[in-house]
């Protein structure tokens, strides 16, 4: 009979297929793991779920940069219960002469700042359902150029 031979380093069959078995389950784990977690990425950045305990934080707004006009328009738009800012003329009401005037005394204005902040406290505290908007803008973008037109023939 030949002499056994010792082959330690070798692996046997069974051996490197559990190896194979186990690093393709790990592979295969990690391969899932980072999938998940590209997945969740994606679903934080473009989907919003406007649940009722969900508040979407908005991007700041400088409501002081804009116009007395634009802050003026938002107002009456929304009716805001405030009153409307003043205008340069109103600022020409503060001075000396100005405050001896019968226009100084119907004055009913508050500062640029003031309506600002009141629009911008407006502006922030409204929700929108992002689902109805797309449905909204789609609506219009599809039927835009098509007008209901009665002709008679």
């Amino acid at each position: 009979m030949p002499p056994k031979s010792s082959n330690r380093d070798a692996p046997s069959a069974s051996e490197s297929e559990a190896n194979t078995k186990s690093s393709s389950r790990a592979s295969t784990k990690a391969r899932n793991a980072a999938a998940q977690q590209a997945q969740a990425e994606l679903l934080a950045r473009h989907i919003h779920s406007n649940g009722p305990n969900e508040r979407v934080v908005s991007d700041p707004m400088d409501f002081d940069s804009f116009p007395n006009e634009v802050l003026r328009k938002y107002r009456d738009h929304y009716r805001l219960p405030v009153k409307s800012s003043l205008t340069v003329d109103g600022f020409l009401l503060e001075s000396e002469i100005g405050k001896k005037s019968s226009s100084y005394k119907n004055k009913n204005r508050i500062r640029k700042d003031e309506l600002a902040n009141a629009v911008k406290k407006h502006f922030n505290s409204q929700t929108v359902k992002e689902s109805e908007v797309l449905t909204h803008f789609l609506y219009k973008v599809n039927n835009q150029d098509k007008a209901f037109k009665l002709s008679f023939k």
